[in-house]
């Protein structure tokens, strides 16, 4: 009788050990974690300032964290990026590693922001100059 129960007591304590371990171990969805962002505006170059070239290449975003936001859908304005796709080593600047893409809109002849690297990065087109 005793060597039965602690036979029960052993199989208890494996359970409670099993869920304990497996539920402190689930994974968290991306959207529900704390994510470092940073804000970039578009900066057109003077030679082809809407082109998907120019509007896909990092190095025409700056680091604009209080920049207001953009509405519509005509040609890049500005991106909301997790901080993974940022080189902090001075003023914050674009990775390539975050590669943009774009589409071209031929009735305005300018390209906008379709996504990139980061699926979780905010975008906002602009409808203004």
């Amino acid at each position: 009788m005793l060597n039965k129960l602690n036979l029960g007591l052993v199989a208890l304590v494996l359970g409670f050990g099993l869920t304990i371990t497996t539920s402190a171990f689930k994974s968290v969805k991306v959207s529900e974690q704390k994510r470092d962002q940073y804000r970039f505006v578009y900066n057109p170059p003077s030679s082809s300032p809407y082109s998907v070239a120019n509007v896909t290449n990092p190095s025409h975003w700056l680091y604009a964290p209080d920049s207001e936001g953009c509405s519509g859908e005509e040609r890049a304005c500005s991106i909301v990026i997790d901080q993974a796709y940022v080189d902090l080593s001075a003023t914050p600047a674009l990775k390539s590693s975050a590669n943009l893409t774009a589409s071209f809109n031929a009735p305005t002849n300018t390209a906008y922001v379709t996504g990139s690297a980061d699926g979780l990065m905010q975008i906002e087109n602009s409808d203004q100059p």
